[in-house]
């Protein structure tokens, strides 16, 4: 965790336009009771990360993006879908060995009829069902729609929707349909056919086609 951790500091810097957060330095605590990673609040830099040398880089770097975004201030929650899911794809960027371990929270959404967690913002930051539908969505803008990660961060917005309106000028409800629309296209049975990465973008859809 050491050895990655200033460099996913500076990842995150980068992706959030150059922003120092207050409240530095970060105080980090190997805990073997942490469940994953926390803090307290999403400011909060006293991070409580598990005691997994594999796991814990990941953890950790999802954690220091929720600090960005309280730091950046333009809508990203960490305590809601939007926040939760955007930590969740830039600790997988950097990490990519744990985003296998919440591939199922996807396929979970997508059986259970795949709600709309993209313009419904309201589901805390524990909803498995809706951080899987808000991770499959950010992939969706930047390896569908490509927007690279510093405008995703940027736009921001009180949810998905309204960050995708912000980057793309359309209707969010029309963005869902897309979104929706493009998976079905990887669709077997009930079930997405994901890689071990969980990021299925880009998919051939009647649009791009």
């Amino acid at each position: 965790m050491l050895g990655s951790a200033e460099g996913d500091f500076q990842a995150t810097q980068q992706w959030f336009g150059g922003l120092t957060p207050p409240n530095l330095p970060f105080y980090v605590y190997a805990d073997p009771n942490a469940g994953g990673a926390y803090h307290l609040s999403c400011a909060g830099t006293d991070v409580h990360v598990l005691s997994d040398p594999a796991l814990a880089p990941g953890f950790l770097t999802a954690e220091i993006v929720e600090v960005f975004e309280a730091a950046l201030n333009n809508g990203w929650d960490c305590g809601v879908t939007n926040g939760e899911s955007l930590s969740r794809v830039l600790a997988f960027d950097r990490h990519p060995e744990i985003a296998g371990d919440f591939n199922q929270t996807e396929q979970d959404w997508w059986a259970s009829g795949h709600p709309d967690h993209v313009n419904d913002n309201s589901a805390g930051d524990t909803d498995q069902l809706a951080s899987g539908c808000g991770d499959l969505f950010l992939y969706y803008l930047h390896s569908q729609l490509t927007f690279d990660w510093p405008s995703i961060c940027s736009a921001g917005g009180p949810a998905l929707g309204a960050c995708y309106r912000s980057l793309t000028g359309y209707d969010p409800a029309q963005g869902f349909r897309d979104f929706i629309a493009a998976l079905s296209t990887i669709d077997q049975g009930g079930t997405l056919a994901l890689p071990p990465s969980g990021n299925p973008f880009p998919v051939k859809t009647s649009r791009t086609q």
